[in-house]
């Protein structure tokens, strides 16, 4: 069984929502995947949902909350 890193568990704390984390990470690695093209094309093992997740776990970007009145 694989280890994921960060730990999923963590990543749900700084997120404080999972639709918010799953949408957040995976904008990010699209995002990603559009920046660095030629980075992942040239390192197939890592994978922009690993590296988006880690960014996030990091705290190189956060998760922003619209209130609505």
């Amino acid at each position: 069984m694989a280890m994921i890193n960060p730990p999923i568990e963590k990543l749900f704390e700084k997120a404080n929502s999972r639709y918010a984390l799953v949408t957040a990470v995976s904008k990010r690695a699209k995002e990603l995947l559009i920046e660095r093209s030629d980075f992942f094309r040239d390192n197939q093992k890592i994978k922009p949902i690993e590296f988006a997740s880690q960014e996030f776990f990091d705290g190189v970007y956060k998760i922003e909350r619209n209130k609505i009145d």
